[in-house]
Parts: structure tokens; C-alpha cells; sequence
């Protein structure tokens, strides 16, 4: 992947362009970190309308010990085969032995997708049970919400409210984090006032982040709040 960077027209808003650039450069980066299983989807009749998506195996939030516990999240690999094999799978003994474990989890679908409205990546998921059964509302909230973040995501602050609605590609229900303040937190991230930093420093940040380090950037700001954790080797 070459390591000339290139930055929004408009940031911190990106152009549906922008955004499958910035898309496949997280894809690209994803190759480098152990565990992480990103796939790139094409919309089936309209190029350049594709997603990223990923699944993933995570421990149920513990409300005893009031923690998420990032360490206990276990990937799933995301070829097109095993995809398959993981959607077909009615037995949840199947996951139990593969997992080697009694602990509850929870199978995560997540989807980085363009929102043509708001112009930035958006979140969206569904999460089910080992048995297949999707979480309802309130089990979104207690199941796969970190504790400490439960106000914050009830009140849509920077990391957005919790909605649903249909899927833009799939056409099915998916819960989603709200954009609404995406372009907001974005900017936040880069506005450091001219006094603090050196006219060279000015120069290489230029008040943006590039478009091959956006989704990195905002995913490590906004994944963690539904279980979605980004490594640090993305930004090594």
C-alpha cells in the first residue's frame, strides 16, 4: 500500500469516493493486525455502493463486574466460505465447543457504511444470542453497551444515540450509531488551536485527517461503545 496520503475536500466530511478510498485503505491496514477479518462487499448492481463488514464473536457484557471485557472478544475469520458456514450453523453447540468455553457471547455483525445525508462512515450492527436470536432493544443496552458508556449513548452525545432502520443495502432492520455528531467529534480530533503547535506541525496535520487514516480514527473513537475494538497496531 503506498504511503502517500491524500486528504478530504471538505473535511471532516467525505465524498462517497472519499469514503470507498478510505474504506479500502482500513481494509488494506486490517491485513496487518492478527485477528482482524474485514471483508469488503460490493453493492450486487451498483458499483461504488459497497460496505465493509466483519463478524465477530464477543463475551457478553458481565453486569456483575460492571466491565466489557475487551481481551475475551474472539474474531471471527470472514472468507466467503466460512461466512457461510457460520450463518448455516442452527446448532449453538457447534460455537460452544469451537469456543471451548460455557461463558454467554454474543455473534456480532458489523457493517462501515457511507451515509449519503451526513457524508461520513456509519455503524451499523446486529447482534444475536448463541441460539440465533437476535438481541431485542433492551438487551442491545444491557448486553453489548459498555456500562460506562450507557448515559452518554441514551443522551447522543459524541458517540450518537442507538437507532434502527432498514439496512441500506441488505433492506432488513439493523441498529445503527447515529452521525449526527460524527462530523463534530471528527473535527474535535484535529482542532488544536494554532498557539500550541509549530507552523511545521500546522503544515503536516492541516487541521484533517488524511483519508486513508479517517476510518481507523473515527472507528477507535466510536467502535469501542458497541464492542468493537481497534488495535494500535493500525496506527504503527
Amino acid at each position: 500500500m503506498s504511503n502517500t496520503q491524500t486528504y478530504p475536500k471538505q473535511y471532516p466530511f467525505l465524498t462517497r469516493q472519499e469514503f470507498e478510498v478510505a474504506a479500502k485503505s482500513f481494509l488494506e491496514q486490517s491485513k496487518n493486525v492478527v485477528g482482524e477479518g474485514w471483508i469488503w462487499i460490493e453493492h450486487e448492481k451498483l458499483k461504488g455502493f459497497g460496505y465493509l463488514s466483519r463478524k465477530m464473536i464477543i463475551q457478553k457484557v458481565n453486569d456483575s463486574s460492571n466491565e466489557f471485557k475487551n481481551e475475551d472478544i474472539t474474531p471471527l475469520t470472514t472468507d466467503d466460505e466460512q461466512f457461510d458456514q457460520i450463518e448455516e450453523v442452527e446448532d449453538p453447540g457447534v460455537l460452544n465447543t469451537s469456543l471451548e468455553t460455557a461463558v454467554e457471547y454474543l455473534i456480532v455483525d458489523y457493517h462501515i457504511i457511507y451515509s449519503t445525508s451526513y457524508k461520513v462512515p456509519v455503524l451499523y450492527f446486529n447482534a444475536y444470542h448463541n441460539d440465533g436470536t437476535p438481541l431485542t432493544n433492551d438487551e442491545i443496552y444491557s448486553c453489548l453497551i459498555q456500562p460506562s458508556r450507557l448515559e452518554d449513548i441514551k443522551i447522543a452525545g459524541f458517540h450518537g444515540g442507538i437507532s434502527q432502520q432498514d439496512h441500506p443495502t441488505l433492506l432488513i432492520p439493523f441498529y445503527y450509531l447515529h452521525p449526527c455528531e460524527t462530523a463534530t467529534l471528527m473535527k474535535s480530533i484535529v482542532d488544536i488551536p494554532r498557539s500550541t503547535k509549530s507552523n511545521s506541525d500546522y503544515n503536516i496535520l492541516q487541521n484533517k485527517i488524511s483519508i486513508e487514516g479517517y476510518v481507523r480514527s473515527w472507528l477507535s473513537l466510536v467502535g469501542n461503545v458497541v464492542g468493537l475494538k481497534i488495535e494500535i497496531d493500525y496506527f504503527l
